[in-house]
């Protein structure tokens, strides 16, 4: 059975054959399905609903292009419903990242204890190791080494907090390996830069700034998809407020002195944005409809 609400009417199955539909969400009562059905009006979009006998399910279609908008208001949607406590015990420890974050701390941790100066100079980010003799796993291991207990701290305590934001945002697994993928390309990115020059760096917080660039990907393409969004304003918002915060905590003070790598951490922040912008075509999986793609 089907039930047009409301919109132009078409031949349901071979809409659906063709691709100009595409399942948003699974539902096992009507009073629930013409809940999520409202949120899809309330966005001035157009929605299809089927009901099938074996259930009964309710079944809610919508058009292909607004498929990971309208995910994203049913997310929103169910936050807002949920009491204070529920939102707490929303994300388990074991899916909110801090395991491991906890794991990426004790890892530059004993990294920092156990370096030595031959191990800083062999396996520190170098312009002309890695373009100039090919040793490309510079760029990762970088990441790793510190130069003193306050650089060290500052990695930790500033990255944890934007680090667990993606892990949330993108899950776990994915999130942690975007985060040491960007934090390796932005390093890349470095060295390519300066080379020829004799130009070395370490530290995490070329990941630190792609964790947040990733943060700040993913939300503009969120921003740019959405309905009520489609403005130069809404995309470039989350750009403006990512430059902000790398400006803030990424520029060393502005001290000429300072031996801080500022382009590494915009480099860092763009390999980031860019990931995430990708990461943003296809989120995790969701119950609505299962793994959403663009």
């Amino acid at each position: 059975m089907l039930s047009s609400l409301p919109g132009s009417m078409i031949d349901f199955d071979q809409a659906i054959e063709e691709g100009k539909l595409t399942l948003v969400g699974e539902f096992e009562g009507q009073t629930e399905v013409n809940e999520y059905a409202l949120v899809i009006l309330a966005m001035n979009l157009d929605c299809w609903l089927s009901m099938e006998a074996e259930g009964p399910r309710f079944l809610l279609y919508a058009e292909p292009a607004f498929k990971v908008a309208i995910v994203e208001e049913f997310r929103l949607y169910e936050e807002e419903q949920m009491q204070p406590s529920q939102r707490v015990s929303e994300t388990p420890l074991h899916q909110s990242g801090v395991e491991l974050l906890l794991l990426w701390t004790v890892l530059l941790m004993v990294a920092f204890m156990a370096q030595t100066e031959s191990m800083v100079a062999k396996y520190c980010n170098s312009s002309e190791g890695v373009f100039g003799s090919g040793e490309w796993h510079r760029c990762f291991t970088a990441l790793f080494l510190h130069a003193d207990v306050g650089h060290l701290l500052g990695n930790v305590l500033i990255g944890g907090i934007f680090c667990v934001f993606v892990a949330r945002t993108f899950g776990p697994v994915r999130g942690w390996i975007s985060i040491l993928a960007s934090g390796t390309l932005g390093n890349l990115m470095t060295s390519w830069l300066h080379f020829p020059e004799g130009f070395k760096s370490l530290g995490a917080s070329t990941a630190t700034f792609g964790a947040l660039g990733l943060l700040v990907g993913g939300s503009a393409l969120l921003a740019y998809r959405s309905r009520s969004a489609r403005k130069i304003g809404g995309f470039a918002l989350p750009f403006i407020a990512g430059a902000i915060l790398l400006g803030w905590f990424g520029s060393g003070g502005g001290d000429a002195a300072s031996k801080v790598d500022v382009l590494a951490h915009v480099m860092g922040f763009c390999a980031g944005a860019l990931i995430g912008l990708v990461l943003a075509r296809n989120p995790p999986a969701s119950k609505y409809g299962g793994r959403v793609s663009a």
